[in-house]
């Protein structure tokens, strides 16, 4: 019988009833009993749901307590407003570089172009790299541009004359600051390969309005020779560049000097011609004749290896190609400006800043 009043489950009225068969004298003693251990497990059960409700009560104390310290933070600071949880604001605008021109602001269109810096470089992949006017320079550059949203690559040749800021360093290898002087020379500095064209990186993005360069492929002289194996293996015949190049050098009202350094700078221009065309022809191959046969980007990539420095895998290079292939390339651009003679004879140029930033807007920033 105690075993079945101390039960917690044992229903109220069926203890009630049983006791009333009971003998009277008896009948008070286990009533009470019974009654006493039913509230005693009730009062159990209510006790749990407290400390529940204790919990749940604490845990919205400690919340508006934080909420307090961040809003009277925030004013504070002088920022009224607090950011609503799950608020998309800002969450889409462009991390890129921004510009303005025209009256207004550019943003780079950064999900839209992929940007690969090509360098031809005056020395040996066997030479020994010297920090400083001795090492190799930038011959040739160019800026191929693949635009997702236009379908097109478009290839940007800068003259290596280009006077612009580069980074300079000692020949210990410190950074010694910035100068303003030609673009060609930025490749100069560097105790590798690899550091050599991360300062002409820099150099070609601070000249264009600070755009990414997301790949670079920086080839040495011995790599004209395996362009010209590959274009012919491959049946492409380079089309001859008319252009003069750097074959003058003017200053004033068109004045032509006719002098050693003039003629030394036109046999230099043709053979800048010749590399100029092997280039072009090597860029249609690599990103048009993917679309005939995929192992064109692949050999061509093969052919330069032992030539070449890049940050890039061949995987990426190839990627980048067969994404297209269908893509329209359009005819290669150059910056508007003026050469001139420096003082101590060498031929510089002088890019035109408004057309500059005209040229930015219409191809790389909206």
């Amino acid at each position: 019988m105690d075993r079945l009043l101390k039960n917690k489950r044992f229903p109220l009225w069926t203890g009630l009833e049983l006791i009333d068969i009971l003998c009277s004298e008896q009948k008070l003693a286990l009533q009470e009993r019974f009654l006493a251990n039913y509230h005693r497990h009730r009062r159990r059960r209510l006790t749990g749901t407290t400390v529940i409700l204790i919990l749940i009560g604490a845990a919205l104390i400690y919340a508006g307590i934080l909420l307090g310290i961040r809003l009277i933070g925030n004013r504070l600071e002088g920022t009224e407003a607090v950011e609503p949880v799950g608020s998309l604001e800002g969450r889409f605008v462009s991390n890129g570089p921004t510009m303005q021109y025209a009256g207004r602001d550019w943003t780079y269109r950064k999900r839209d172009l992929t940007n690969i810096l090509l360098i031809s470089v005056d020395w040996q992949e066997s030479e020994a790299i010297v920090s400083g006017t001795d090492a190799g320079q930038a011959d040739l550059l160019y800026l191929i541009t693949i635009d997702k949203k236009n379908k097109t690559v478009s290839t940007l040749r800068l003259d290596r004359n280009t006077v612009t800021d580069i980074r300079i360093y000692s020949p210990l290898g410190e950074y010694t600051g910035i100068r303003k002087t030609r673009l060609g020379l930025s490749h100069t500095y560097g105790a590798t390969a690899a550091e050599n064209c991360d300062n002409t990186v820099w150099a070609v993005s601070n000249l264009l309005g600070n755009i990414p360069v997301d790949g670079y492929l920086a080839l040495d002289t011995g790599a004209i020779a395996a362009l010209k194996n590959a274009l012919g293996k491959a049946g492409v015949t380079p089309e001859e560049d008319s252009s003069t190049l750097d074959a003058q050098t003017t200053t004033g009202a068109g004045l032509t000097l006719h002098t050693q350094q003039g003629r030394d700078d036109e046999a230099d221009a043709s053979s800048t011609r010749q590399q100029h065309s092997l280039i072009q022809a090597a860029v249609g191959m690599f990103f048009q004749g993917v679309s005939d046969r995929m192992s064109a980007a692949g050999k061509l990539f093969e052919a330069l290896t032992g030539h070449m420095t890049t940050n890039r895998q061949r995987a990426w290079f190839i990627n980048k190609a067969y994404e297209c292939r269908d893509y329209r390339q359009l005819e290669t651009k150059s910056l508007a400006g003026s050469h001139s003679l420096s003082a101590d004879g060498i031929t510089e140029f002088h890019p035109d800043a408004d057309a500059l930033n005209a040229l930015l807007t219409a191809c790389f920033f909206e």
